[in-house]
């Protein structure tokens, strides 16, 4: 007689402490993605969704385009989460070049930060490069 367990599939990774992504207060951390481009174009043409979600409540807030550029970004940012809801504390998001340019200067002007990366992703600060070797920082 076989059991129900028996048949279940066993998971071979070792466990590991969870991140979960908190936020202290409703709609202070966003994180934000493009989705696209579609394959099939929307009948105005939009082949770009941008989605946008609070970490706190888990609200969702989304908006189709044909083309999207930084300005394009900043622009949903300001008028579908900074005006309805204030000034968002933390953005999190890929950093890629839609995330760039107008965007940033939008974070900074309202004391927004920028520079929260996705879970798992790695960055390079600064210090880790000033120094390239050993011995370059015993020539100098």
């Amino acid at each position: 007689m076989s059991r129900v367990s028996d048949t279940w599939d066993l998971i071979h990774v070792p466990p590991s402490e969870l991140h979960a992504l908190t936020s202290p207060w409703p709609f202070s951390v966003w994180g934000i993605d493009i989705i696209g481009k579609i394959s099939s174009k929307s009948s105005r043409g939009h082949e770009f969704i941008l989605v946008a979600i609070d970490y706190f409540t888990k609200w969702v807030k989304v908006a189709s385009y044909a083309r999207l550029t930084s300005s394009k970004v900043a622009s949903f940012i300001k008028s579908h989460i900074i005006y309805p809801y204030g000034v968002l504390h933390e953005l999190i998001s890929n950093r890629g070049v839609h995330f760039r340019a107008e965007v940033n200067i939008l974070l900074q002007r309202y004391g927004a930060t920028p520079y929260s990366l996705v879970y798992g992703m790695e960055t390079v600060l600064p210090v880790e490069i000033e120094i390239g070797s050993l011995r370059i920082a015993l020539e100098q």
